[in-house]
């Protein structure tokens, strides 16, 4: 009896999510936190170009239509359906993970967080 090798087809069938593409590694932490914490799966992948390129090539890349890319600097949210140049939000890397939050709630249809007003401090102890 020959053997079936199974590992291309679940490879084929893998589970959705979320896409995110990055120059560089710096907010990855941060956007993953915030995709876990709304309980929405993700795949990281390496690319190049800015982060709203990024984002949208991750965003049709997957397979719930939303993806997230990251730059240097900023850090992108994009939709597959709209236009290429129109994601749905961009900030710095200091917001990385309430993009993370606004990416998972795009995909399960809750409004969206609004970004800090100025940055949480610990208070002096």
């Amino acid at each position: 009896m020959p053997v079936t090798d199974r590992r291309a087809d679940r490879a084929r069938h893998a589970p959705p999510s979320v896409v995110v593409r990055c120059a560089r590694s710096s907010g990855l932490r941060e956007v993953r936190a915030g995709m876990e914490e709304e309980g929405v799966p993700l795949r990281v992948e390496d690319g190049d170009g800015s982060a709203a390129e990024l984002a949208f090539a991750a965003a049709r890349a997957s397979s719930l239509g939303v993806g997230i890319g990251l730059d240097a600097t900023t850090v992108c949210v994009h939709h597959a359906k709209r236009p290429p140049d129109s994601p749905v939000l961009t900030a710095a890397l200091a917001h990385a993970r309430v993009c993370g939050h606004n990416a998972a709630r795009l995909v399960v249809g809750l409004p969206l967080k609004a970004f800090p007003e100025k940055e949480e401090m610990w208070p002096d102890n």
